[in-house]
């Protein structure tokens, strides 16, 4: 069962609230129990790919925020930015962090 390349690119566009709703709409036809079992497997691959999605967009909207850490002599707000280009740090799970003035 290959997926389109149309329908994944259309489907990784989609906005997280998008996503989500259609991810609602497959698990009501999974929950119904009506289906016959290849339809049950393709709906299930599609949210699968919108729980792939909302991940994305998830972790894209964590990595841009800049967490307040502290005050700095100033009184300028110093804060850690995340990294989209950093590699994880393995025990944490955290991404590497720069810190920087406002």
């Amino acid at each position: 069962m290959a997926k389109s390349k149309a329908n994944e690119e259309e489907t990784s566009e989609l906005s997280f609230e998008a996503a989500m709703a259609s991810l609602e709409q497959v698990v009501r036809k999974l929950e119904g129990g009506s289906l016959p079992l290849e339809q049950m497997l393709a709906e299930y691959a599609k949210a699968v790919e919108y729980v792939q999605v909302c991940h994305r967009q998830l972790e894209g909207a964590r990595r841009r925020i800049a967490q307040l850490q502290s005050v700095g002599a100033d009184g300028k707000a110093l804060t850690k930015d995340w990294d989209d280009a950093a590699p994880r740090d393995s025990e944490s799970g955290e991404a590497p962090t720069r810190r920087k003035s406002m």
